[in-house]
């Protein structure tokens, strides 16, 4: 086949005519293959609608009839040019309906086949059906039969990787596994087209090179276009994996966090109660009703973000048992909240230790009355929340307590390096916590 470049001697006016041998154009054309299929992969992995079909592992007919004319309308295309064309570049019906039969089964398989072939068929081509649907029922059958569906996710488009892999998998444990087949099943029905189409060259499209090595050429191209999409798709597949997991980590690790606080806050709220049950049974009654709606609202809410006006509701809740214990005349509280930072989300229960901090390890010794302030202000799209004393102080150097460290550890499970909590204490004076934090919840840390 003639191909043309302008002749520079020429001035870059005229053009030069190379013809090309028919194993050289055979070799051209393959290198195009592996091109349109690697740009095929990668446009179908960018829809996210093609993304969910193709790595479900079980569809229903609804899924498998979508995933069927999603890849066999483009395969077809492909057919179709090659057929009204004769760009022979763009025919991919072999791999391209394999790759359906192993990724959707052998009913999708066999259905893109159907598809695939109609254009050549009306040319006339009509052992083109039965090819295409052999090709699609193969993909079905090596994936019906593999034991680990990791195993054609791994298949590699460069058919020495694969072999050493199955030789390992077969030494190990005396099994041929999926890599193998596909490798096996790809070179029978290359093998098929070609001494088919020798015999009845008018019914079915294939190659005829002149040497044996472009023969070779041929059938590494066809597992080189099963493997590039597979490699593009698993890559993808896996960085979805990754992303899961990390997410069922961070919310594992949120979800323990949150649940030392509960024990921590029971366990100090009745220990106050049982302090006031011979002294003053009327002021132990009341704290242990209100701790029963507390832990009652602790029960009914899993959220793990809630919007920062329920978390300051929560906090009054526990500051009126706390001023309970030790009067109104010893502890007074504030707030200075501005209401736009109201409805911002906040990891739920992450006031309560800041402010249970404030009242036990800075007001409770203190001699004389003391105060805890609560503020909360927003600034764009950044949320600033203060919880401060005037009790005792402590010195910096002095340890975190179990408050204070889960507060910290769940805003970094949270939110990563975008929040911040920061402490100040100066001894006599008093303590300020203050947390900055991004007012969307985006992506946490790692």
């Amino acid at each position: 086949m003639p191909s043309y470049f302008r002749s520079a001697a020429a001035g870059g006016a005229a053009m030069t005519r190379i013809t090309l041998s028919g194993d050289q154009f055979i070799l051209f054309v393959l290198l195009l293959k592996l091109g349109v299929m690697a740009a095929m992969a990668s446009m179908l992995i960018t829809s996210s609608f093609f993304k969910r079909l193709v790595f479900l592992d079980k569809r229903d007919t609804r899924q498998n009839w979508q995933f069927a004319a999603v890849f066999g309308a483009l395969l077809t295309a492909g057919t179709a040019v090659r057929v009204l064309v004769g760009y022979e570049g763009m025919d991919l019906s072999l791999s391209g309906t394999f790759i359906a039969g192993l990724l959707g089964g052998a009913v999708p398989g066999m259905s893109v086949g159907f598809f695939v072939s109609m254009p050549p068929v009306l040319r006339g081509e009509w052992l083109a059906l039965p090819f295409t649907v052999l090709c699609g029922f193969l993909g079905g059958l090596i994936r019906s039969r593999a034991q680990r569906r990791e195993e054609f996710w791994d298949f590699s488009p460069l058919i020495l990787n694969n072999l050493a892999r199955s030789w390992r998998n077969f030494t190990r444990g005396r099994r041929v596994d999926s890599r193998a087949w596909i490798t096996i099943a790809l070179v029978g029905l290359e093998a098929l087209r070609y001494v088919v189409s020798r015999r009845y060259p008018a019914v079915l499209f294939a190659f005829f090179p002149d040497h044996f090595w472009v023969t070779i050429c041929i059938w590494f191209t066809t597992i080189a276009c099963v493997g590039i999409p597979l490699k593009i798709w698993n890559n993808t597949r896996v960085e979805a994996l990754l992303e899961e997991q990390r997410a069922a980590a961070m919310q594992a690790r949120f979800d323990a966090l949150r649940s030392q606080i509960n024990p921590h806050f029971l366990f100090n709220t009745m220990n106050a109660a049982t302090s006031l049950i011979w002294s003053e049974p009327e002021k132990a009654r009341w704290i242990l009703v209100k701790l029963s709606g507390i832990l009652r609202r602790l029960l009914r809410g899993s959220e793990d973000f809630v919007p920062l006006s329920r978390e300051i509701e929560f906090v009054d809740d526990y500051l009126s048992l706390e001023v309970a214990r030790f009067g109104a005349e010893k502890l007074r509280v504030e707030k200075d909240l501005d209401p736009r930072s109201l409805d911002a989300p906040v990891p739920s229960m992450m006031l309560q230790p800041l402010v249970e901090n404030a009242v036990r390890h800075g007001l409770s010794p203190k001699v004389g009355s003391g105060i805890v302030r609560v503020e909360a202000s927003r600034e764009g799209a950044r949320l600033r929340i203060a919880v401060r004393d005037n009790g005792l102080g402590f010195k910096e150097t002095a340890r975190e307590g179990i408050g204070l460290r889960n507060v910290r550890e769940r805003l970094k499970a949270a939110y990563g390096e975008r929040a911040s909590l920061e402490i100040s204490s100066t001894r006599g004076e008093g303590t300020s916590i203050i947390i900055d934090m991004p007012v969307d919840r985006g992506a946490g840390g790692s």
